[in-house]
């Protein structure tokens, strides 16, 4: 009997056909924005922000007894200890890790000659952590994942290695930001974490990542993607934002019209990703928040944490997820797919002021 044998051509074309060598750029051009918001991916995004943001309200980060940590996050987390210890082990060719106002940062920088030298050496430093950081991060998310979910470490592994800023334009910014979130959410699209995971996911995994993202951006002296100056919410972040007000739409400790209070902010730093946030900010800047940061302060005049909420919902879709200069660096993949959603999906909306559910069942 004649078996039939396919040609060598059909076969390389089958190969390089797949969708799950790696993701690809898929926003060209103004057009390609409405088959973004059209896209699974973009879905699965929306999703995956209401889902976090109705698991985390009420729960406080420095009290792991709230929320359950399973083994794989607990793995997950590993990964950033070694991405942490890479840039501590070039500590000595970065700038100062201790936050200070920014007019004396510029003070030090003029008083230390040459300051080219001194810029190039940092400029070198960061883009060998980020070779670095390329070279280990694959294996490092091998060894996280479960073995049956390898063959995504490709995909899930290019979200994470663009995830902490541009080493040729030495920046960082929300997009960067929302590389990790494309992470975080393939984590959950691929059942590598479990709807349990998800108040752990944003208060424990997302900090650790917050973590690292600062000490970069103090270090190897990263520039804003994108500045807008004290009209924009935050030089390098959004989500903490988000999810922060998320956090405090049940039994909150304070109201917004306290948040800029240092002895609120200094007592649940450790507790609430937005109370960390403002204490970041008030330590990196010089001068009142209404001066330096009028996005923030406008905070403080709304009512009620849900309305906080609300608006930096609105405010992420428009000035994130709605701009096609960041839009188009992203990467698209099977996971977090460029595909149509089905006409029969909605973006669903998070259910404020409930006590997380995962907090109920503990």
């Amino acid at each position: 009997q004649v078996q039939y044998c396919e040609p060598k051509e059909s076969k390389v074309a089958r190969f390089f056909s797949k969708p799950s060598y790696g993701a690809v750029l898929r926003v060209h051009k103004e057009a390609d924005m409405v088959r973004w918001h059209n896209s699974m991916a973009y879905h699965e995004l929306l999703a995956y922000i209401g889902r976090t943001s109705t698991a985390i309200q009420g729960v406080r980060q420095a009290l792991p007894g709230d929320y359950p940590v399973s083994e794989t996050m607990r793995r997950l987390c590993a990964v950033f200890d070694r991405l942490s210890h890479l840039a501590a082990s070039m500590r000595g060719f970065g700038g100062e890790l201790r936050l200070k106002p920014r007019h004396q940062q510029q003070q030090q920088q003029q008083q230390q000659a040459p300051s080219s030298a001194k810029r190039l050496t940092v400029v070198e430093a960061y883009r060998g952590w980020s070779r670095a950081m390329q070279r280990c991060v694959f294996g490092l998310l091998e060894r996280a994942l479960p073995p049956h979910q390898c063959e995504h470490v490709g995909e899930l592994g290019q979200y994470l290695a663009n995830a902490f800023g541009n080493q040729a334009r030495l920046d960082y910014g929300s997009g960067h930001e929302l590389s990790f979130l494309f992470f975080m959410c393939g984590l959950f699209r691929i059942r590598v974490l479990q709807p349990a995971d998800e108040p752990a996911a944003a208060l424990l995994l997302f900090q650790r990542y917050l973590q690292l993202v600062r000490r970069l951006q103090l270090q190897f002296e990263l520039s804003a993607a994108g500045f807008q100056g004290a009209y924009s919410l935050d030089d390098y972040q959004f989500v903490p934002y988000l999810w922060g007000a998320a956090q405090l739409c049940h039994t909150p400790p304070f109201t917004p019209r306290q948040l800029l209070l240092p002895a609120v902010y200094g007592q649940w730093q450790r507790h609430y990703l937005l109370a960390g946030c403002v204490g970041f900010v008030a330590d990196s800047k010089e001068g009142s928040f209404a001066t330096h940061s009028c996005q923030l302060w406008s905070i403080t005049t709304l009512s009620s944490w849900t309305q906080v909420y609300r608006g930096l919902h609105n405010m992420y879709l428009k000035e994130v997820l709605n701009q096609f200069h960041m839009l188009r660096h992203m990467y698209f993949g099977q996971v977090m797919s460029f595909d149509p959603a089905p006409a029969s999906s909605q973006l669903a909306r998070p259910q404020l002021g409930t006590l997380s559910p995962q907090r109920l069942e503990l």
